[in-house]
């Protein structure tokens, strides 16, 4: 709970801009867009689509509090700031870093196999982390330009808001793991349904924007 004080999503509410944690649902991604929903908050208006969007900060705490570190008790400390001897004495290292720079006693007093097989594993989780944020940013960005196109056909504000609706719980979900720093690390599983729930928000709001990208004496047509 220490390091979750700052290592989390959170938003300033009001005019007095309290800081607040939107964990009134839970900790889980969708349940913190469940509150922001709720409550109508919008981190900023999208330039090119004209979105209501939101903006993760850093949720750490949030993504590691769905995975298996985190089930089996795992502090932040015990990974970040593994213990040390100093002389005859047992302290936590106050050299907050990467446990892949200290592998020895970061990992392998649980993690009884070869340094590198521990730095593979970790490999292997981040690149198709990496590899599905990349698919993600693909499929918004071919959503922001069939909305462009739907406006340029004539597309109204009504008729594009399924598709903005979309874009915002894509787009949500997308920078939920982007701003989270362990690169799918802390809750892999948790974090590849994310990026996939992604993908598919984006693709769906390409489509909806889509039905209005024609002409509208086409669009007439095909209704």
């Amino acid at each position: 709970m220490f390091c979750g004080q700052c290592h989390v999503e959170y938003y300033f509410k009001g005019d007095g801009k309290l800081l607040t944690y939107p964990w009134h649902n839970g900790l889980k991604m969708e349940q913190a867009e469940a509150y922001y929903d709720e409550v109508g908050w919008k981190d900023w208006t999208h330039k090119v689509s004209g979105a209501a969007t939101l903006k993760a900060q850093h949720p750490e705490f949030e993504l590691w509090s769905q995975g298996i570190h985190a089930r089996s008790g795992v502090s932040c400390a015990d990974c970040h700031m593994p213990y040390q001897r100093d002389g005859s004495t047992k302290v936590s290292d106050h050299w907050v870093r990467s446990p892949l720079l200290n592998v020895n006693r970061a990992c392998q007093t649980c993690h009884h196999q070869p340094e590198d097989e521990i730095l593979a594993r970790v490999d292997v989780i981040q690149q198709r982390n990496f590899e599905l944020l990349q698919r993600g940013g693909t499929a918004i960005v071919a959503l922001l330009d069939a909305v462009q196109t739907a406006k340029a056909a004539g597309a109204t504000e009504e008729q594009l808001a399924e598709a903005l609706e979309f874009q915002r719980k894509a787009q949500w979900r997308l920078d939920f793991i982007a701003a989270e720093n362990s690169m799918g690390f802390h809750a892999p599983q948790e974090a590849a349904m994310v990026l996939g729930e992604a993908v598919d928000y984006a693709r769906q709001g390409e489509l909806a924007a889509l039905r209005f990208a024609a002409p509208k004496a086409q669009q007439v047509a095909v209704k």
